[in-house]
């Protein structure tokens, strides 16, 4: 999305419009990606209002930042603003000031040696945070108090809230009402003065191109994983059963787009670990036997893993695959590796039954006396075969090689039948 907004402000530079509006609903996301939205907004040539809608959307956590960084912000009825703490991703916030700790009975205790050693780095990225967003709200002339108090408290506030606190600019129910409150009114940009003139005003929207949303799409947690589990059952498909490569192709491709989303996905390596652990155990039971012991411990293994995958950095339900489809796709792993595997681990150590190495070590019979090159019985079958010794008819032999349609024979020892 830093990258969409990137390109969009680069197309207003070279044709400016009237006024920009960035429609916010967000829950957050990484301070780089912040960093460089508002970079954007403070570069703009011309006015930017930060547009908190349609009712239910939110600008909560780096959206809070966004909001400030535009010199003017209004929201919709049924919004909300705030929780801009920020938190390491993987990590837990430390016991701050402004954050008090949850037992009571610690707000007084005295301090322990060494206790803030480990504290020192969330409290530069909080002190940074904090600043930054008081710099944006003094820029912009709105309340820097609130500001950090969303940032070291985590505060939240509504939209009439907001609008009181002087955190916002004006309530607007829908675009065409934020452009009429907006017509006629001035506005600082790079040190000059610009009066709005909005009516009647024409919009265009700007969306991600193709390009820009497929890679919205695959950074999908749920299709990550699903891309990630797909990417090892089509490469394990074509190594069990070789020459198909229509699986290997799909595997390969699917693993390269997962990889392309754990990249800017919070992935965990606890949870990718346990889920290639959980493969490699059921592999395990189906190759050794276990008396189904590393089976289960495979499954258990795959499926903490896919729970653990991703790091708490977000509200589960927004960076994590839902519970359901963990299980059901544990299920279809499991399946696949304990039995669809097995079965084809089988048949290939499986002895041949057809063809022409399945004549070697079976027996056959001489139908004539012969030295060197003979005739002989096999299973109804007259064949042509090959002995270093002499055979006498009736001479029951056994198939050591074929080449071709002829068989290399040597006699059974003391094992006759009755002439043919």
């Amino acid at each position: 999305m830093a990258n969409d907004l990137h390109r969009w402000f680069e197309k207003a530079k070279k044709t400016p419009p009237e006024l920009i509006i960035l429609q916010i609903d967000t829950p957050g996301g990484l301070s780089r990606a912040m960093r460089s939205i508002v970079q954007d907004i403070l570069a703009s040539p011309v006015p930017v209002v930060g547009y908190v809608a349609p009712g239910g959307a939110r600008a909560a956590s780096a959206g809070t930042y966004i909001l400030y960084a535009c010199p003017l912000a209004a929201m919709a009825e049924g919004t909300n603003v705030g929780s801009a703490t920020p938190i390491l991703i993987g990590g837990s916030l430390p016991l701050l000031p402004g954050n008090p700790p949850k037992n009571p009975a610690q707000k007084n205790a005295p301090p322990q040696k060494g206790s803030n050693s480990g504290d020192t780095e969330e409290r530069k990225i909080e002190n940074d945070a904090a600043a930054s967003i008081r710099s944006l709200a003094e820029m912009n002339g709105r309340n820097a108090i609130w500001a950090e108090k969303a940032v070291r408290q985590a505060s939240n506030l509504s939209a009439r809230e907001a609008l009181s606190e002087h955190v916002i600019n004006m309530m607007a129910d829908d675009i065409p009402h934020l452009l009429a409150n907006l017509d006629g009114k001035t506005v600082k940009v790079h040190g000059r003065t610009v009066t709005l003139h909005l009516l009647p005003f024409r919009i265009q929207n700007f969306h991600p191109d193709f390009k820009d949303q497929l890679l919205m799409v695959l950074s999908r947690p749920d299709l990550a994983y699903v891309l990630f589990l797909l990417g090892i059952l089509g490469l394990a498909f074509e190594f069990s059963h070789p020459g198909f490569i229509l699986p290997g192709f799909l595997g390969v491709v699917s693993l390269l787009l997962a990889a392309f989303a754990f990249m800017v996905l919070p992935v965990s390596w606890v949870g990718l670990l346990l889920i290639l652990l959980g493969i490699f155990l059921m592999v395990s039971e189906v190759m050794i036997g276990a008396f189904g012991i590393l089976g289960i411990a495979g499954i258990v293994s795959f499926f903490l893993g896919s729970l653990f995958l991703y790091r708490p950095t977000l509200p589960r339900s927004e960076n994590h695959p839902t519970l359901p489809l963990i299980l059901f796709l544990s299920a279809i792993v499991a399946v696949f590796f304990l039995g669809v595997l097995r079965i084809a681990v089988k048949s290939r150590f499986r002895p041949e039954i057809s063809g022409k190495k399945a004549l070697i070590g079976e027996k056959c019979i001489s139908i004539e006396d012969f030295q060197g090159k003979g005739r002989v019985k096999v299973n109804s079958e007259i064949w042509w075969a090959t002995s270093p010794v002499s055979v006498k008819e009736g001479d029951v032999l056994l198939i050591v090689d074929v080449s071709g349609l002829t068989l290399r024979v040597k006699p059974i020892l003391e094992e006759k039948t009755c002439p043919i």
